[in-house]
Formats: structure tokens, sequence, C-alpha cells
């Protein structure tokens, strides 16, 4: 008897970036975090969702890491709840005035990016100054494919509304009271960012790589070190991956 997949989708999008490199390195990321366990896994795409599926001994055990790891996609409309705490992902930066698009993973009964209104923006991310959307996103980083743990705050009817959770929130506020710059990378995962840091000749300037999501990191500078000064000289050795520049002390 064949034993049957288990399937998970998780709260990890693919960035475009990271589409057109094909599956090595997805395959690779997945094989990592397999290391050590009897599990045989493959992967696809549930839109541009991360779905993993596994068989063998462990196949519970790799699914429920990877799940307490990235979160689990809602997909379908009818799975989410008022105050719902959910893995989204930055869409569309900077092209509405009114807020910005988050996808969480809703394909059911129709793709649905929920909105972070500029109302709780500006609460949450400006000190109530009325800032518009694009400089609010600007200042904080937040390009697409950024991930962000978000709360359902209202549903009415297929319109889903969110904000930042604390955690998510304090994060970011905190990158504004300490004078490290960042580049933030899209497309790349962690290992491919941090052999591009020795060999561009930069481990005296970076601190470390962080990851927020598989395929977006954070490069952490040093004091004295420009964000901008970072990707001149690594960009040669990211071509095709997004590079944005953070820049601190950020006053909003």
């Amino acid at each position: 008897m064949v034993e049957e997949w288990q399937i998970a989708t998780l709260a990890e999008k693919f960035p475009p970036q990271i589409l057109k490199q094909g599956s090595q390195l997805i395959a690779k990321v997945l094989s990592e975090k397999a290391n050590g366990l009897e599990v045989e896994s493959d992967f696809g795409q549930q839109g541009q969702w991360l779905q993993v599926k596994a068989r063998g001994k462990d196949a519970d055990a790799f699914l429920n890491l990877l799940r307490q790891e990235l979160g689990e996609a809602p997909l379908s409309r009818a799975n989410l709840e008022k105050w719902d705490v959910v893995r989204g992902f930055i869409a569309g930066a900077g092209r509405i005035g009114y807020g910005v698009y988050v996808d969480i993973g809703i394909q059911d009964p129709r793709p649905k990016d929920a909105l972070y209104p500029l109302h709780r923006m500006r609460a949450q991310l400006a000190d109530g100054e009325p800032r518009s959307a694009r400089e609010i996103l600007d200042a904080n980083a937040l390009v697409d494919c950024v991930p962000l743990k978000m709360i359902v705050t209202e549903l009415e009817g297929e319109n889903i509304s969110v904000e930042l959770d604390d955690q998510a929130r304090d994060n970011l506020v905190s990158w504004r009271k300490y004078p490290f710059d960042r580049v933030i990378v899209v497309g790349a995962d962690r290992a491919f960012v941090e052999n591009a840091v020795r060999a561009s000749g930069l481990e005296s300037d970076v601190v470390k790589v962080e990851s927020l999501s598989l395929f977006v990191q954070s490069v952490l500078c040093k004091i004295g070190t420009e964000a901008p000064g970072v990707i001149a000289k690594i960009g040669n050795r990211l071509r095709g991956v997004g590079l944005k520049s953070y820049r601190t002390p950020v006053k909003l």
C-alpha cells in the first residue's frame, strides 16, 4: 500500500524573483528543514503560496515544524474570523492612497487581499501624523513581499481589514530607535545573501543577516555604514533580487 501524502499550505509567499529562479532554491530550503527526519517531501504552489506535501515516518513532525515556524495560510474566507492573527505579505505598495493591501492567503471563493487602512497606518507607524501611505511605507522599508503579522479587524462581505499586531508594530518601531541602516533583500534565502556579503568584502560593515521570511532578508549594517553604499557593493552579486534601503534615524 502506497503511503498517502500529507499536505500543508504554509503562510509563505513566493516573491516573483523566486518563481523566476525555478525550484532548486525552494528544494534546498526544504531539505535543510528536513535534516535528520525520515521524510520524503515535495512542494508546489497554491496561488503564490508555498504548498508542501510530505510522507514517511516523520511527515507529521516535518509539517508541524513548518507550520510552527511559518504559519499556515487560511486559504478560504470561511476560515477567517475577526481578531484572528495572520501572516501577510505587502502587495502593491504605494499604488493606492488610502492604505496598502496585504495578501493574507485568501484564495476561496476568489483571491482577495486585505486592506491595511491609512488611518491605522498613521496611528501605528506615524504617531497619528497626517502622512501619506507612500511616506509611511518608505519610512519603514515596507515593499512588496515583506511579511507582517496582522490582526483581522473587520470582515464585511468579501472585504477584509487588518492592522499590525503588537509584536509586528514594536519590531518596526524598534528599528527607528537604533542607529543602524538596513538593506531589505526580496527574492533570496539567507545563505545566498550571507555568501554575497562575504564575497563583496562587507563582513566588517554588516552585523548580521536576519530572515524576515524564507525569501526576504534584512541586512543589518554596522553603525556608520550606510545602506545605499552596501547596495552599491553587493548589487552585482544579487542581480534580479529586490533591494531597498532603510535609513535611520527616520523622523516621521
